[in-house]
């Protein structure tokens, strides 16, 4: 009984920290916000919630596993430099129901497989955590949805690091700038992160 009364006094305390804007996601935390792409994968570095780094890594090679291969090494150097305790990557399965060009998904996959190979062989106290394109834009206040294309998108992706962080990027970057972001200022139970 004991035990239950802690669990309970326990959940309070968090409730309380999430009803005044502490969820324990604002905790010290260095996070690597992950846009995988095989021929350009933007990355941004969190440490306290805070941007602290932030990269294009770009591989150019017609050998989709060369690209993989050499977008994974560059990762793992960008890793090693800039530690971290959580990877947030974009998810990359069919979003409401949407087509993809089978090609693209599968290469996509593949990247994101051999990422979490890497993390794993070589960062073992690493999580890796997934979220979907339209729940973190909607975490940075970026419409979605019906009628918008990709391309409005990327824009919408660009101007909002610009105005929040006063830096220009590309749209991959933009786009782990945006990950990372969603994932340092909002609580656990806004977005599902698995």
């Amino acid at each position: 009984m004991r035990y239950f009364k802690s669990i309970s006094f326990f959940l309070t305390f968090l409730k309380f920290f999430a009803i005044i804007g502490l969820g324990y996601r604002r905790t010290k935390m260095r996070i690597i916000a992950i846009d995988a792409s095989t021929k350009s994968t933007g990355v941004a570095y969190f440490n306290n919630n805070k941007l602290e780094a932030w990269d294009c890594l770009t591989a150019s090679s017609t050998d989709l596993i060369r690209r993989i291969a050499k977008i994974t090494k560059m990762l793992k150097e960008f890793l090693d430099t800039h530690p971290a305790d959580k990877i947030i990557l974009e998810e990359v399965r069919n979003e409401n129901g949407l087509a993809q060009n089978p090609q693209t998904h599968r290469a996509l996959m593949w990247l994101q497989a051999a990422i979490a190979f890497m993390v794993h062989e070589n960062f073992k106290n690493t999580k890796i955590e997934y979220v979907y394109p339209n729940q973190w834009r909607s975490a940075c206040g970026i419409k979605t949805g019906r009628g918008i294309k990709r391309e409005s998108l990327k824009d919408a992706d660009v101007r909002f690091v610009s105005e929040t962080y006063g830096i220009l990027v590309n749209d991959d970057v933009a786009d782990a700038i945006g990950i990372g972001h969603a994932y340092v200022n909002q609580l656990d139970n806004e977005i599902n992160w698995e």
